[in-house]
This record gives structure tokens, sequence and C-alpha cells, in this order.
């Protein structure tokens, strides 16, 4: 029982050893980051938000795991939203529209628009 942790111990201290060397090179790296004035996100590499046909078929290999996965959760918020409602016998109805809206508010299709960047993320206060 006793060797694991030490084990784990002696693996941490190994990997704190070896990673000091490159904090100088994250230190530099984030110091170009932030001399830089323009984001990624800001603005695309082409400068033009018009979707692509790579645009195109991004999002329809990616739909194939968003649908579901927006579906999965929605559901599960649904299922948390009535528990709320049930367990506080309905006076927890804000925090109840508040994970329903977590789960199911969004777009529930990706469109080469969203990917483009012509059609902007939505921030967590826009729901």
């Amino acid at each position: 029982m006793t060797i694991f942790p030490r084990s784990l111990c002696a693996l941490v201290a190994f990997t704190v050893v070896l990673a000091g060397p490159f904090a100088s090179w994250t230190a530099g790296a984030q110091g170009l980051m932030q001399q830089s004035q323009s984001s990624i996100l800001s603005e695309p590499p082409s400068g033009s938000v018009e979707p692509t046909e790579g645009d195109a078929v991004a999002a329809g290999m990616m739909n194939v795991i968003y649908v579901p996965g927006k579906a999965i959760i929605c559901t599960a918020g649904v299922v948390a939203s009535v528990g709320v409602l049930l367990v506080t016998f309905g006076s927890g109805y804000r925090a109840a529209k508040s994970v329903f809206n977590e789960g199911c508010g969004g777009d529930w299709i990706l469109t080469p628009e969203h990917l483009s960047g012509k059609i902007q993320p939505k921030s967590d206060l826009e729901y």
C-alpha cells in the first residue's frame, strides 16, 4: 500500500524537475502573444468571412457528433429541470429555466457560416 503513493510522489517530483527548463520558453511565448494586436478569432487569416467549400465539409462532419450530442445534453437539461421543479415544488423555476437554456439553447446545427466566422459565437450571457 505504501509503494503506490511513494511512486506517485516520485513521478510528480520528476515531472516538476523536467518542466523547470521549459518555463522560460512559455514565458517567451506568452510575451509574443501579448505583443500581438490581432486575435485569431477576431479576423480570419484570409480577410474574408465568406464560407468556403472546406467550411461546408467540416460543418457536415462536425454535425455528425454535434447534433446527437446537443440532443443528449438537451435531454439531460430537461430531466434536470423537471427534477428541480419537482424537488422545489415549482418555486425553483428560475434555476430550472437556466438549466434548460444551458442544454437546449443556442444553435442546433453548425453551418459553414459558423466555421468561417460570418456568424459570431454567442457569449454565455447572450443565451
